[in-house]
């Protein structure tokens, strides 16, 4: 083999090795994305949970208008979440109540992509005799 060939062959190499290079650096930042999102995900579980387990008329469940609550922050491992509800019924007396929407949003920044949300809806149904 001349230098030439051994030349061209360690520049392709180079290449290809910058570019495995890069891949993992980008695996590493989506990577914490994903943590961020699952962190997410479950605080917003936890919530919808939560408030399809309180009485129906618990007041905690009253129609918000279609506006969304003032935001709670949440802090799990140094990130910090806002979490905020909106609850609907579908009629407008409340003995005609028999569906409500619950749905929890969580936003946060993230250190690459500003104003991410997960929003979860739920549907609670009034059973007999409540």
């Amino acid at each position: 083999m001349s230098l030439v060939e051994i030349m061209v062959a360690m520049v392709v190499l180079s290449f290809g090795l910058l570019g495995v290079a890069a891949l993992q650096v980008r695996a590493i930042t989506e990577g914490s994305g994903g943590e961020h999102l699952s962190s997410a995900s479950s605080i917003a579980r936890n919530r919808v949970e939560a408030l399809t387990r309180q009485a129906w008329d618990a007041g905690i469940l009253t129609d918000t208008g279609g506006a969304w609550t003032a935001p709670v922050n949440i802090v799990r491992a140094s990130q910090t979440y806002a979490q905020s509800e909106r609850i609907t019924d579908n009629a407008a007396l409340p003995a005609a109540v028999t569906v409500k929407a619950v749905e929890v949003r969580i936003q946060w920044n993230d250190t690459k992509r500003q104003n991410r949300s997960v929003v979860l809806s739920s549907a609670r149904l009034r059973e007999v005799g409540e």
